[in-house]
């Protein structure tokens, strides 16, 4: 009996060392599975495949290091508790105060799952990118040259200069493809000049190019909301390089790619030409769909309308929107839309969050320089998801590449002496 006591405890143990290892060897694959995912998002040959590697891969990897207690997440995060609470609430919610098809419902309710563990794993991701910058920044900007040149090419060379330009996987869409290129440009850019040493002409040189690329796809995707956000983001990159008096050389950089870029619009369509296309769209009907929302709200301004209850059974579309020939679809905008589906209870939630965010880059030991880059690039996801998105909980879709990933990254590079720390401690 003892002998079987023994042998027992023999095996238990020598099961725990083949867990723990099994654990380890996932938990080293995360910084190669989600360089695989961020490649997928500019280059798969089909749109939908970075979301079947994100299910397929990403949540299994997920679930297991949070079953062997290996994901390092910190579960007293003040935003990722807010966050999962949003979740919660607005997928919860809706079978409650929401009406229209059951099957809307169950869909906001799988909303909510996905977006809880996409939030999970950003925050098992992150501190790899915090740890290694320069590795991390070089992706970012690879992913936005290559995606941006095989977009300019099947533009130029498939559609022969027609309609509006798109790309591969989640580049698809003209506005997600603007709006997802010109983040993965602003995080590479602020990672490769935090690190202050060994700054080669060869990083220089990829800077140049993928800032080309990137403008150049933005400009022909014909999408207003990205071109604008890329405009003012190309200002406070020339004011950022034109401070710096030993740094002349890039703010000429940054005037002569974007002189090119412009030079290769007019040329292909004329100045004006351009412009009359951007103008003939007018607000897209966005001034009509919001005052539909707001003429006709829900019960409860405290609750909304519930985030499944689908925009074609509000008394909107019938008394307002159908008449008047205005699209029905959703609020296009991010404020407004969870206001009317979640309520104030729910824009609590969002401005919370977003107050976190700000909070986080405020009491940042970076330097001021450093600061101003995060804000710079929380205000280019606020000009993207300002008229282009209506929530934040949604299945895996191109709004978590533009949105949720950089505000994540900004919430970890905020504390990257914590993490680093946190890391140096663990291992």
């Amino acid at each position: 009996m003892v002998e079987s006591s023994n042998g027992l405890q023999f095996h238990g143990s020598v099961n725990k060392v083949n867990r723990k290892t099994f654990a380890e060897r996932v938990s080293s694959k995360v910084p190669h599975l989600f360089s695989i995912w961020l490649l997928l998002t500019v280059l798969a040959p089909h749109q939908d495949l970075y979301k079947a590697f994100f299910h397929g891969i990403l949540i299994p990897t997920v679930l297991i290091l949070l079953f062997t207690r290996r994901a390092g997440i910190n579960w007293r995060d003040p935003f990722l508790l807010v966050s999962l609470a949003f979740f919660a609430y607005a997928s919860i919610s809706t079978f409650v105060v929401g009406f229209g098809p059951m099957s809307e419902h169950v869909r906001a309710f799988r909303w909510g799952v996905e977006i809880t563990f996409g939030l999970l794993a950003l925050y098992i991701w992150m501190p790899h990118v915090v740890k290694s910058p320069r590795w991390w920044a070089y992706l970012f900007l690879w992913c936005g040259l290559f995606g941006a040149l095989a977009a300019v090419i099947m533009f130029v060379f498939y559609f022969d200069l027609r309609g509006r330009l798109t790309g591969l996987g989640a580049l698809h869409n003209p506005i997600q493809a603007g709006s997802i290129l010109l983040v993965y440009f602003a995080i590479g850019h602020l990672l490769l000049t935090s690190v202050r040493s060994g700054f080669t002409k060869g990083d220089k040189a990829l800077l140049a190019a993928s800032l080309a690329s990137v403008c150049l796809a933005v400009f022909l995707s014909e999408s207003r909301a990205p071109i604008g956000a890329m405009v003012v983001y190309l200002m406070y990159l020339g004011v950022l390089v034109l401070v710096k008096a030993s740094d002349m050389r890039s703010f000429l950089a940054v005037s002569v790619v974007s002189a090119v870029v412009a030079w290769i619009v007019v040329a292909l369509y004329g100045g004006d030409a351009y412009v009359q296309q951007l103008l003939s769209r007018g607000a897209s009907s966005r001034l009509e769909i919001w005052a539909g929302y707001l003429q006709y709200p829900p019960a409860s301004w405290w609750f909304g309308f519930g985030a499944g209850t689908p925009p074609d059974v509000l008394t909107a579309a019938e008394a307002y929107w159908i008449p008047n020939r205005v699209p029905v679809t959703h609020a296009h905008n991010l404020f407004i839309g969870t206001l009317v589906e979640t309520g104030i209870v729910g824009l609590c939630f969002l401005a919370t969050m977003i107050g976190l965010v700000v909070r986080s880059i405020v009491i940042s030991r970076a330097g001021m320089e450093e600061k101003i880059g995060l804000f710079a690039l929380l205000g280019l996801v606020f000009m993207l998801t300002l008229t282009g998105s209506h929530t934040v909980i949604s299945s895996i879709k191109a709004v978590w590449l533009f949105l949720w990933v950089p505000v994540v990254f900004i919430l970890f590079w905020s504390d990257r002496d914590g993490v680093t720390r946190s890391a140096s401690q663990t291992g």
